[in-house]
């Protein structure tokens, strides 16, 4: 009696340790299968959105201006932020100055401040010490107060336009205020770059600039 209670104890050690054994399996070679379907399925969609994305695309940066800029208002209507993104990059470097100029002014109205890079190539050393002690060679300014209707973006204060202290856009164009401290004209070129030129209204010294758009 006690070698087949024995016996019967040990088969049943045996089948418990051969079910933990294929439950295992299972937990291990499931997941597995489950992912390679995710990821199918994630490649398909990727496919899918890459095909609209590039449709987009083509019609921002087409011939018919009037298609893409009602596609460039649909694709911000939509508010999804990778649309948006996808609209304004594209529209920066469009055929369209109309549409090239709403890109620039979303682009700029987006942003909390506005960094400034000016180019110290072609400086020797006296000149590059009146600039870093000036506002240096990299410059941030904040963005307070944003005014679409008249696309203005104060840089000191809220409300309306701040005349003293703005930055303003006009088609293409950006012009830079900030009384007593510095000047700026910039200009969107076909590279969706903005660049142009600050001035220090003190010394009167005139450096070439671009604004960081990203």
């Amino acid at each position: 009696m006690k070698r087949t209670k024995s016996r019967q104890g040990c088969s049943r050690a045996i089948r418990a340790r051969v079910a933990a054994g294929c439950a295992a399996l299972c937990i291990t070679v499931l997941p597995a299968a489950a992912q390679d379907l995710d990821v199918a399925a994630l490649i398909a969609d990727i496919d899918q959105r890459s095909g609209q994305y590039r449709q987009l695309t083509e019609i921002l940066q087409g011939a018919d201006s009037t298609r893409a800029l009602a596609a460039f208002d649909v694709m911000l209507q939509t508010g999804d932020p990778t649309m948006r993104e996808t609209a304004i990059a594209a529209a920066m470097t469009a055929t369209d100055e109309r549409l090239r100029a709403r890109a620039l002014w979303e682009t700029l109205a987006l942003k909390d401040s506005l960094t400034l890079r000016i180019d110290t190539d072609d400086l020797d050393d006296d000149a590059r010490e009146a600039l870093d002690g000036w506002v240096g060679a990299v410059s941030t300014w904040a963005i307070t107060a944003r005014n679409p209707e008249t696309q203005c973006l104060n840089l000191n204060g809220v409300g309306d336009c701040n005349i003293a202290y703005h930055l303003s856009v006009s088609g293409l164009t950006v012009d830079m205020i900030y009384t007593s401290r510095i000047n700026g004209s910039f200009a969107l070129t076909s590279e969706g770059i903005l660049v142009g030129e600050v001035t220090n209204p003190k010394s009167k010294t005139v450096y070439p600039t671009t604004i960081q758009m990203r």
